[in-house]
């Protein structure tokens, strides 16, 4: 689809006024998400081109978050623990809570200017096109591309970063441009992976989703970062569906990880076998303490680590070394469930999810996020028990 594309620089320097050869034309408006004055420019846009079709850059789930802020209140946490999710949905929270810092120190809310978008179109019957990609979508590529380093130090970045280390003149300087962009700018090292998915896979798949809802006249909010590289596709040309659906794949584990959970066990199952096999009873009792002790003790620790309760503890002690030789259930599943049974959230931990990961101590301090981490300090003892205690049965059985 042909276009002119020119920035409005007599009316709104952070607009470009697109039109397309079936006379359609695009006002797309780059915001820093947490400024005022982006949610006055996309106020002032609105109202001054009166258009038929929003367009944002939100997905379907962002929308209803925006929306619906007690989201956590009806979030199903038992069934984040038995389906394996608790990794994703830490990560939601750590990204959540470092909004939230931001927030709190410039004022403004991440993603009002969206807000405020939905409201306008709301109010005057205009269509409204969520244009992002699935929020769960971007996350599980994201933790697919990254490497093991990368996301320690990612996660790391994210739940103990200092807050001192953002003075006054850093609140302005993130007040001009995208805050996932700058967040990433923060930790101070490259991470090349992760924004060819959360900056150039969105890209593309925005433009595409903008360009193919559009009204006869559309306004596309979306963040500043994003606004280079959708106009430079809107320059090549129609976006494919096929381009968009290969950004919606959530790339397969490496045959590594995929296969590693069912070779240690069987490797380890095979010894014990082998040590009964060859009539050493007593040998092989000795190799079965060695793995419950240290599968046992680095699972109980990551519990204590998370202030789980002294049941969780022992459950931790109890389900590693039993968990470690079944790849379908973890030795955090069960820590998780423990601790949720024992310490139960009220609903001042659910309405206190947002603000409690604004802060470190508050992850520890809301029995929620502090069942979530005891699954994953748990999983992650068992998973080092396994690994230190494999030599150990290796010299003792053979």
């Amino acid at each position: 689809m042909d276009s002119e594309i020119r920035t409005i620089e007599d009316f709104k320097p952070n607009v470009d006024r697109i039109e397309f050869s079936n006379g359609k034309v695009l006002y797309l408006i780059g915001t820093a998400h947490i400024s005022e004055e982006s949610v006055n420019l996309v106020e002032d846009m609105i109202e001054a081109v009166s258009p038929d079709t929003v367009a944002v850059e939100l997905d379907h789930n962002r929308y209803e978050m925006l929306k619906n802020r007690k989201r956590f209140q009806q979030t199903d946490i038992f069934e984040i623990f038995k389906n394996g999710k608790v990794l994703f949905f830490t990560a939601q929270l750590l990204l959540s809570g470092y909004q939230k810092k931001m927030a709190e120190k410039t004022g403004i809310q991440p993603g009002s200017e969206f807000k405020r978008a939905i409201e306008i179109a709301d109010e005057k019957g205009m269509i409204i096109v969520n244009a992002d990609r699935d929020i769960s979508i971007t996350l599980k590529r994201t933790i697919r591309s990254m490497t093991l380093k990368e996301k320690l130090k990612m996660f790391g970045g994210l739940l103990i970063g200092s807050e001192s280390d953002i003075d006054k003149d850093g609140i302005e300087e993130l007040k001009k441009g995208d805050m996932l962009m700058q967040l990433i700018k923060e930790m101070g090292a490259e991470f090349p992976s992760v924004k060819k998915v959360i900056l150039d896979e969105r890209d593309l798949y925005l433009a595409g989703n903008i360009v193919n809802n559009l009204g006869e006249t559309t306004v596309a909010v979306v963040g500043a970062a994003h606004v280079p590289g959708i106009i430079e596709r809107i320059k090549k040309g129609e976006v494919k569906r096929s381009e968009m659906t290969e950004v919606e794949n959530i790339p397969p584990s490496s045959n590594i990880y995929r296969y590693l959970p069912w070779i240690i066990p069987a490797i380890v199952a095979f010894m014990f076998i082998w040590g009964f096999a060859t009539g050493d009873a007593k040998t092989t009792g000795i190799a079965a303490i060695y793995w419950i002790v240290i599968n046992g003790v680095l699972s109980a620790l990551g519990c204590v680590a998370a202030l789980g309760h002294p049941l969780t503890v022992l459950a931790g002690f109890a389900a590693a070394p039993i968990t470690s030789l079944n790849p379908t259930i973890g030795a955090g599943i069960v820590t998780g469930l423990v601790q949720l049974y024992v310490v139960k959230p009220l609903v001042e931990d659910f309405e206190n999810v947002s603000k409690d990961t604004m802060h470190w101590k508050g992850w520890w301090r809301n029995r929620l996020t502090r069942a979530l981490l005891v699954s994953l300090f748990s999983s992650i003892g068992s998973s080092i028990g396994t690994f230190v205690a494999f030599p150990f049965l290796m010299r003792i059985l053979f």
